[in-house]
């Protein structure tokens, strides 16, 4: 089985991407409403692993780009300031031998930061690289990595979760106990 990836920016009108070179229709589902035709971005340089938040780190990615043709590159830049925000999916293609597409599979939904573009010197010239900055809904940088977090920070997030409850019987030079009795 054949595998590519793709992005689809919640943009007004939705702007999508795919790894390959012309254009993509996938059928409805889950995200799309109706048949959408996903633009051939060129090489996607790099699909990155995603990781899961733990301890109150986001994570922030970088996808590029390169060899964006000038019909996608005139559309980024056309859709560059109504990406900030953006629910941003990841998506992943999946091909048949004949790369025929089989299945269409949503990772990650992440927020847009910002769009950039930039050209680089190439073996055979020069390339346009498109590069979306993307991150977490957790991403903040109002707090320190080292920060404490009470049972108001998590009520504020969730009203009726109470895993921080016990939080300010804690504190330096005081044991407790955790675990079944």
């Amino acid at each position: 089985m054949n595998e590519s990836f793709g992005i689809r920016i919640a943009s007004d009108p939705p702007a999508r991407l795919w790894g390959g070179f012309g254009d993509l229709e996938i059928p409805a589902d889950i995200v799309e409403d109706a048949p959408a035709i996903y633009l051939g971005g060129g090489e996607l340089l790099n699909a990155p692993d995603f990781e899961i938040p733990i301890n109150g780190q986001a994570e922030r990615i970088d996808i590029r780009l390169s060899g964006v043709s000038a019909e996608v590159l005139a559309i980024a830049i056309g859709e560059a300031a109504s990406v900030k925000g953006a629910k941003v999916h990841f998506v992943r293609f999946y091909f048949d031998e004949d790369w025929q597409l089989e299945e269409v599979e949503y990772d990650n939904v992440f927020r847009a930061d910002k769009l950039t573009f930039s050209s680089e010197e190439t073996d055979e010239g020069r390339s346009r690289v498109l590069t979306l900055s993307i991150a977490t809904e957790d991403t903040d940088r109002n707090r320190s990595p080292q920060a404490y977090w009470t049972d108001a920070d998590q009520r504020r997030k969730s009203p009726t979760d109470a895993i921080f409850s016990h939080v300010a019987q804690i504190y330096q030079g005081v044991l407790r106990r955790f675990g079944p009795r």
